[in-house]
């Protein structure tokens, strides 16, 4: 054991999450429990199944490889752990304290530890540590399992091709950092040679001060050079790529993945105090997950026909599922899945009206939007979900009305029909631009949404609101979707019935737990002993927040996204904000969960859970989302007084 003055370890604890949030006194107290020890590189900490973990180990400095075997006895690194990181709580948690996988030091490693009973205690107490550590058990509490699972079904190990540890990963685990620079002023054919020789496909251009200006890559050559006829004796100044996309050096990677996949490019600059650190390539991600979504993107922009996207099919739903077993928040998974379907969307969108033309109907007549809904329209869809779209185009006169509707809808069914061959099934209830009630003129969908708001007692119009409230646009050549909203915040404003009975309707479905704080469970048919997660955990969460939302006029749709600007107006208080964002996420990860596993048995989607399926820490977790939701709903029966309501 290391002795380290408690003044050093109390100063370094402190700026540990969730260490950070103790006050002074509390600190003090468990800091003077804690100890210190040295281990040398390649010492093997704790083994897979091996005696239960004594303590929580905080790195001081140094750092450890967190991984586990195969069923062919392969690695699989699951994460690795630097300055600041923690190891090993999810085996602290679980009931049995069993070592889940190999710890190996790969720099000499200097850790704090912290007892097991202080641990377990803050865990019990500290609403913030255990929703710091919710991460872990999310992330890596059936891991061993999932690769049993996949191994059976192809004999291979789980998670082909994707280091489950690559959504902790920062641009500088994957980045090259000996960079191939040139002067602006060099020749084409010099900064060719130069790619040639060192075997990459950029060259980044500085100035004279090292500023990155620019960068030429392979693809420049081809459709800069060749295919527009200039001589290589053209400066690289003059071809190059400007202004270079770049991220500073304590990036995620996933989030370095995300910006080269919205800006449509396929290197990224590495900077650290604007100076150049590295380079991150399409390659490299190509390397590190196995399948390149920056590429996937660039096959799904470049394709031509509908064959071409129904063959990327597979290979979407492949990345898709990787991703998602990674059991990174649910912000970050949704910013790529919504990127990706986007992507299909407007690509098809393109396609079918150039079946239009060359089938002789001709381009868009009138100016349009192509307008998504439900979880589509809140950017929250996680693996294939059903179809909600619809189509508003500009008010022509009636003269021209019904040809006009007749070109959408026949466009509109076109792109339904390519939806469902790229793996998005019609929506049962027929909400769809190919349905002629929702495929309308501006002015037709003004009275539309105002009728909704305004017969508000019928159940059939606040359904309807619920659906299409959450409403953004894939595409439009005009401002439809903030006109509209303009219309629909007119009609609430002088309609304000309207919120109490969307609040009144959003509380129909309660958490399911009973007055003994039992779950409430299906008591018979196909989902015996199950509940709900989707209907009773979720949806709460998503309608009650959409009427405060529609109450402030907030412009998002997506369900964080509104509870942010909610938690500015201060109408929730900031503790229930932040524990509705845990629970929601919580929530949403075992819902994902589950369909990974249904997945996996070759059996149909569904958001049913057996309770017991789950290991007392999660159901805990779980029974404390739904206290949440409860908490959320009193909130509003309050604040709409809904007891006073029929609908």
């Amino acid at each position: 054991m290391k002795n380290t003055p408690l003044s050093y370890i109390k100063e370094f604890i402190a700026q540990v999450k969730p260490f950070d949030t103790l006050d002074a006194h509390e600190l003090s107290e468990i800091v003077s429990l804690m100890k210190m020890a040295y281990y040398p590189r390649n010492a093997v900490i704790m083994r897979s199944e091996g005696p239960p973990v004594p303590d929580l180990h905080i790195i001081e400095s140094g750092a450890v490889k967190v991984a586990i075997e195969d069923q062919g006895g392969e690695e699989i690194v699951v994460r690795i752990c630097k300055k600041g990181g923690v190891f090993e709580p999810l085996s602290l948690l679980q009931e049995s304290r069993k070592m889940l996988f190999d710890i190996t030091v790969i720099e000499d490693l200097t850790a704090i530890l912290v007892p097991f009973e202080v641990f377990k205690d803050l865990i019990d107490r500290k609403p913030d540590f255990r929703a710091f550590f919710k991460k872990f058990l999310l992330r890596y509490s059936d891991i061993d399992r999932s690769y049993e699972k996949d191994a059976s079904k192809d004999g291979k190990s789980g998670m082909p091709g994707f280091d489950v540890s690559f959504m902790g990963k920062g641009v500088t685990d994957l980045m090259v950092t000996d960079v191939l620079t040139c002067a602006p002023d060099i020749s084409v054919r010099r900064a060719s040679t130069l790619m040639s020789r060192r075997g990459v496909g950029s060259i980044i251009v500085k100035d004279s001060n090292g500023t990155p200006l620019g960068i030429l890559t392979d693809a420049d050559l081809r459709m800069k050079i060749l295919a527009k006829g200039l001589g290589y004796d053209t400066a690289v100044s003059e071809v190059m790529s400007a202004p270079l996309r770049a991220a500073d050096h304590d990036a995620y990677a996933f989030d370095a993945l995300l910006d080269m996949i919205r800006s449509g490019v396929s290197h990224l600059l590495i900077t650290e105090n604007h100076r150049i650190a590295g380079i991150v390539s399409e390659h490299n991600f190509q390397m590190e997950i196995g399948s390149s979504p920056v590429g996937l993107i660039n096959d799904i922009d470049k394709s031509q026909s509908v064959d071409e996207m129904a063959g990327l099919h597979l290979k979407i739903d492949y990345v898709l599922e990787l991703l998602l077993r990674q059991g990174c928040s649910v912000e970050r998974m949704v910013q790529l899945i919504t990127e990706l379907n986007d992507r299909i969307t407007l690509s098809l969108l393109r396609i079918a009206e150039k079946g239009m033309k060359e089938d002789g109907f001709g381009s868009h007549p009138v100016l349009f939007c192509w307008m998504s809904l439900g979880s589509e329209g809140r950017r929250e869809q996680t693996l294939r979900t059903d179809q909600d779209n619809a189509v508003i185009f500009a008010n022509v006169s009636s003269i021209n009305k019904k040809a006009v509707t007749d070109w959408f809808l026949a466009f509109s069914e076109r792109v339904v029909d390519s939806l469902v061959l790229c793996g998005f099934p019609r929506c049962r209830g027929g909400i769809m631009a190919s349905n002629p009630r929702w495929c309308q003129a501006q002015k037709d969908w003004y009275v539309t949404f105002s009728d909704w708001i305004r017969h508000h007692r019928d159940p059939l119009a606040l359904r309807m609101a619920s659906i299409f409230f959450d409403f953004r646009a894939i595409y439009e050549n005009a401002d439809f979707i903030a006109a509209l909203r303009g219309e629909m915040r007119e009609a609430i404003r002088q309609n304000r019935g309207f919120l109490s009975l969307m609040a009144k309707s959003a509380l129909y479905n309660r958490p399911p737990v009973g007055f003994f704080n039992q779950f409430l469970v299906k008591k018979s048919g196909e989902h015996k002993n199950k509940l709900d997660l989707k209907m009773k955990g979720i949806m709460p969460i998503i309608e009650g927040l959409r009427v405060l939302a529609l109450e402030l006029e907030v412009e998002a749709t997506n369900t964080l996204e509104r509870l942010g600007e909610i938690k500015k107006s201060g109408i929730i208080g900031d503790g229930l904000c932040s524990d509705i964002r845990e629970a929601y996420g919580f929530l949403s990860l075992l819902r994902i969960r589950q369909h990974l596993d249904n997945r996996a048995r070759g059996e149909k989607q569904d958001n049913f859970i057996d309770p017991t399926s789950l290991n007392s820490l999660q159901r805990k977790m779980m029974k404390e989302s739904f206290a949440v939701i409860a908490s959320l709903q009193e909130s509003m029966e309050s604040r709409y007084q809904t007891h006073y309501l029929e609908v």
